[in-house]
This record gives structure tokens, C-alpha cells and sequence, in this order.
């Protein structure tokens, strides 16, 4: 489990330590408070221990879900004028330290980006490299992510976005590795609680490519022809389920979500976190969730945290408090933990 996390010139945070990190962590704030981008450089970190090409497929995925608009969208991953970024996580007592750094050798060299990934106390570190930033996201790797991603059980942690509705194959994926470890069913049961005409799922070969169909009362459709919230419900039900000791970090938990399959969500995720040893990071901008997951998780005994970030004279400014805390807060003087 991650116990702090300190993030410095990542994108508009020039430097932020979060301390006595729970197993759930809800993010909460206002817009442009740099909730997303703590989530984006926490999966860096994560995603550099599968080694360069992991590290870079997140990347991609990262600028593309933000909007690619040519190398100044690498060049805004960096804090104004900086040079480096350094993100370090403890990790299960070990401390990590992920660097990024832009450099360029020689006179009309290209930019590289340059990645350094390394254990604190460690000599020689576990990753070591780089690549030109001019070529990193064009419109050849915005297809191949659209039309064959997937999910990496290697990784152990999945960073979930709206934009991870989007892609084909990766449901699929999902299924399929859920279907190895057993826990479709498991999965299943939770999303009847809030869609009870769902009876079941298929992959189906159609038009040269196996798709999940969900089966229905009303009849067998596409995933893709469900609505977001069902697929974003159904997303999560697998992704707490098979990252046992793993890392879960979603943006924008409550995106597309009635106010019963909000319910649905916050059992699904606590349940998950506790019986698969999943930590939990999430954005979320709704009361609603906030008071959902600080409920069902004092009931579960979950070792939960709100971080309320702010910006402050520009710099960006967060508080920690437990889930207890911020009942508390809530229940006896009527705090909007959003902001």
C-alpha cells in the first residue's frame, strides 16, 4: 500500500506531499485544483515499474484523455519553466522516486524525455531512459488505442477515465480475464442491485472481432450500445476483482451515474478494496458518493481518507482527514467537503 505520496512540477502543482494515505482515498475540490493531475502522476509511478513501453502506452493514453494538441501538450506536463518533475510514493515501506526530465544534447537536437525510475537507498535504477517528445502521441497511436486496447493484469493497478469507456477491446479483455479467475458472477450480482434486467454476458464473434454482448430480459445488445453508467458500474465491478494488492484510480468516479447505481459504486468499490487489498484513489465532485463511501466504509471498518485540495495564492494546497473526521464534519457543522 502507498503511505505518502509527494508530487513536485507536475503540471500545476509545483510541490505537494500527501502523508497517511488510507486504503480509499477520496479526492474532492474545486475545478482546476489539481485533483486529476495528482491521479495522473500517481499512474506515472505506477506505470514506470512495467518498464518503458507500459510507461509510455500510459502516457499516451494520459495526454489523449486530456487532448492532444502536438508536443506542447508533453512540454505542459511540466510545472511552468521547470525543467524536471519528481514524483515519490512509499510503497509498502520502500520509497520510489520516479524523475522526467527534458533535455536536449547538441546544437538542432530534438527534445528527448527522459525517465528515471529508482528506489531511493538503490544504486542502480529499475528504469533508466527515454524518448523523443515530438512523436510521442500522433494520429497512427490515437487509432491503435481506440481500436485495440486492453487491460494489463502485469501492472497491477488500472487508472479509469470517461475516455476508458471508449475503448474497443479493452471490455473484452476485462471479461475475458475475469472469466479465468472466476469472479463474473460476483461481478454480476453487484450490477443487479442497480440493473436488475441484466442476466448475464456473452462474447460474441461479430464483424471479424469478438464483442461482449449483455444479456438482458429484454434481449442480447452490444456493450457498446449500453448506457455509460453501465458500463462505467460494470468496469469497476471487474477492475475490484481482479486487482487483488493492487491500486485502482479512477477520475471522475461519479461520471454518468444515477443515484442508485452511485450506491451500487460505493459498495462495489469498498467491498472490492477490502477483500482484494485494492487502495483506492478517486476524483469525485459529488456529495452524494462522498457521503455514500463515508458511510458504507465506517460500516466495512475501511481505513478511508478525504483529501480536500485548494489552490492557494496559486499554489496548491491539500488537508487530510479520516473518514470518521470527516463524518464529523458533515454530520455536526454541515461542511461541504468539496469546497
Amino acid at each position: 500500500m502507498i503511505t505518502s505520496l509527494t508530487i513536485e512540477n507536475f503540471r500545476g502543482i509545483m510541490e505537494l506531499k500527501l502523508n497517511n494515505l488510507g486504503q480509499v482515498n477520496v479526492i474532492a475540490g474545486k475545478n482546476n485544483a489539481g485533483k486529476s493531475s495528482v491521479l495522473e502522476g500517481l499512474s506515472l509511478l505506477l506505470g514506470a515499474f512495467g518498464g518503458i513501453q507500459s510507461f509510455r502506452s500510459l502516457l499516451q493514453e494520459i495526454l489523449m484523455w486530456r487532448g492532444w494538441y502536438g508536443p506542447q501538450a508533453v512540454e505542459d506536463l511540466f510545472h511552468i519553466g521547470a525543467e524536471f518533475v519528481r514524483i515519490e510514493a512509499v510503497q509498502n515501506g520502500i520509497p520510489w522516486i520516479l524523475t522526467l526530465k527534458k533535455e536536449v544534447k547538441g546544437i538542432n537536437a530534438l527534445p528527448t524525455f527522459h525517465i528515471v525510475l529508482r528506489e531511493v537507498d538503490e544504486k542502480s535504477p529499475k528504469l533508466d531512459t527515454g524518448f523523443q517528445m515530438h512523436n510521442l502521441v500522433d494520429s497512427s497511436v490515437l487509432s491503435s488505442f481506440l481500436l485495440s486496447s486492453k487491460f494489463d493484469p502485469n501492472l497491477n493497478f488500472e487508472f479509469v477515465t470517461p475516455f476508458t469507456l471508449r475503448k474497443f477491446g479493452y471490455v473484452e479483455s476485462l471479461y475475458s480475464y475475469a472469466y479465468e479467475k472466476k469472479v463474473v458472477k460476483d461481478s454480476l450480482r453487484i450490477l443487479r442491485e442497480a440493473y436488475p434486467e441484466v442476466e448475464g454476458f456473452s462474447p460474441l464473434f461479430k464483424a471479424n472481432k469478438w464483442i461482449l454482448h449483455v444479456e438482458t430480459e429484454y434481449g442480447v445488445y452490444p456493450y457498446y450500445l449500453m448506457g455509460e453508467g453501465f458500463k462505467n458500474a460494470m468496469i469497476i465491478a471487474f477492475l475490484s476483482s481482479l486487482l487483488r494488492g493492487g491500486y485502482l484510480l479512477i477520475d471522475s468516479a461519479e461520471a454518468f451515474h444515477h443515484p442508485k447505481s452511485l450506491r451500487v459504486i460505493a459498495k462495489t468499490l469498498l467491498k472490492g478494496a477490502k477483500e482484494n487489498n485494492v487502495q483506492v484513489f478517486l476524483t469525485t465532485h459529488s456529495l452524494e458518493l462522498m457521503d455514500l463511501l463515508l458511510s458504507e466504509g465506517l460500516k466495512k471498518n475501511i481505513d478511508g481518507r478525504v483529501i480536500y485540495m485548494r489552490r492557494e495564492d496559486g499554489d496548491v494546497k491539500a488537508s487530510i482527514e479520516t473518514f470518521e473526521e470527516s463524518r464529523e464534519l458533515r454530520e455536526t457543522l454541515g461542511v461541504d467537503l468539496r469546497g
